[in-house]
């Protein structure tokens, strides 16, 4: 038996080098015929007054079959000093608990709000494989911007996923923080491509890290760093989720998907984010009072 250790021992090395060897061999790129809604790569400006340009935001309108009716890409100057709040995105999109997608999004003091997401970046045709891209270099992945109407159109009627909107417990300068260091990273991916992994660089985890940079140990590392259909759970245990408040109450209350048909009715972006919030506290006070 002893004899077998080292045979055993150069099998695994031999293993790991041929599932290392794709990662390490193969460059990841911003040059591929991308399917239409990655088409752009969001960049990053920044100004003299302390403000940031953020280019290609995408503003796509929906209709209720979920067809793409206006492709739109915007540009907005953010001032960090104006945002007012920090949003956590949940979409789940399988019945397995275990599974769903996450985002931020950033509301500044005009009522605007921007949702920035981790995605596996996909060519025309190519469709998204969890276990491919767990062993291959299989999907680059993006920082992908867009307005809140057209993040939750698109999760709304073009994937038909549900959706909770959540407010994070954060000061102001953590707020800043984060949204700082998010299009920091921004325009790091946009300058140097990256790999999207399952496990190890996906939508939660990516966004845990880059959090991580404006303090130490700020999301821990947890389950929900590779379950993301946990990751609401655990920011409630961690207090940054309607503290003081049980998390089957907060769930409730943060369900926008029977929102968004009559928001989306609304003129503009920013009118969408703000009768989207005014629907969510009326369906908050409305459930408190029974």
């Amino acid at each position: 038996m002893r004899r077998l250790w080292p045979i055993l021992g150069l099998g695994m090395v031999a293993v790991a080098l041929v599932l290392a060897a794709p990662w390490l061999l193969l460059a990841p790129s911003h040059d591929r015929d991308w399917q239409p809604v990655y088409g752009r790569v969001a960049q990053v400006t920044p100004l003299p007054d302390g403000r940031v340009r953020l280019s290609n935001i995408r503003d796509w309108s929906y209709a209720p079959d979920g067809q793409p009716t206006a492709q739109t890409w915007i540009a907005r100057d953010l001032d960090p000093a104006q945002l007012r709040r920090v949003w956590f995105v949940m979409e789940p999109f399988s019945k397995n608990p275990a599974i769903a997608h996450t985002m931020l999004s950033f509301e500044f003091a005009d009522g605007a709000a921007y949702v920035a997401s981790v995605e596996a970046r996909r060519e025309i045709g190519e469709p998204y494989s969890a276990l491919r891209a767990a062993l291959l270099p299989t999907h680059e992945y993006l920082w992908v911007w867009t307005t809140e109407r057209d993040a939750y159109g698109n999760s709304t009627w073009f994937t038909e996923d549900a959706l909770y909107l959540y407010a994070l417990a954060l000061t102001p300068a953590e707020a800043r923080a984060i949204l700082r260091e998010v299009l920091a990273d921004t325009a790091d991916v946009a300058a140097n491509p990256r790999w999207y992994h399952t496990l190890a660089a996906n939508c939660t985890n990516v966004l845990a890290r880059t959090v991580n940079k404006t303090r130490p140990d700020a999301v821990p590392l947890d389950v929900a760093w590779l379950l993301p259909g946990y990751a609401d759970s655990f920011l409630h245990r961690l207090g940054y989720i309607a503290p003081g408040r049980d998390f089957t109450t907060a769930e409730t209350a943060a369900h926008i998907t029977p929102l968004i048909p009559a928001a989306y009715t609304a003129p503009d972006p920013t009118a969408f984010s703000r009768r989207l919030r005014a629907a969510m506290a009326a369906q908050d006070t409305s459930a408190t009072s029974r």
